[in-house]
């Protein structure tokens, strides 16, 4: 697993891709999370970085793709810098519109985000996607 390049301290949205190896490791526990009753028994993710740990309420959870230049759709993985109020709102918008099941957990502006991607085989250049905001 690796952090996205246009990540910084203080950008809003820690994003991190790693692969999901058929062995079960790496990032392979998160396609669990298309199912709601695995999120119902495992709905938090611990990150911690090197200034302080970090417990995170996952908000949602869905299936997406790197999108070809030019074409339209959900490029959640653009969603680095979220330090503007409007990009936040409409990053979480975004992500409860795609969402496979409601969680009942949303965020506010100033609320730090970690987002989890992942390969998905459900289309070319499919992604699964985990998001969550930290609450301690």
């Amino acid at each position: 697993p690796f952090m996205d390049a246009a990540c910084f301290d203080g950008c809003g949205n820690y994003l991190i891709h790693g692969h999901n190896m058929k062995n079960g490791t790496m990032f392979a526990i998160l396609l669990s999370y298309a199912q709601a009753d695995f999120w119902q028994l495992h709905p938090s993710i611990q990150f911690d970085t090197i200034e302080s740990p970090g417990n995170y309420e996952i908000i949602a959870a869905f299936y997406s793709k790197v999108y070809a230049p030019g074409k339209e759709g959900f490029m959640y993985y653009q969603y680095t810098d979220l330090t503007d109020s409007k990009d936040f709102d409409t990053y979480i918008e975004q992500v409860q519109q795609a969402s496979l099941y409601e969680t009942g957990i949303t965020a506010q502006y100033g609320d730090q985000l970690l987002t989890l991607s992942t390969c998905s085989y459900h289309v070319s250049d499919g992604r699964f996607v985990v998001v969550a905001k930290k609450v301690t």
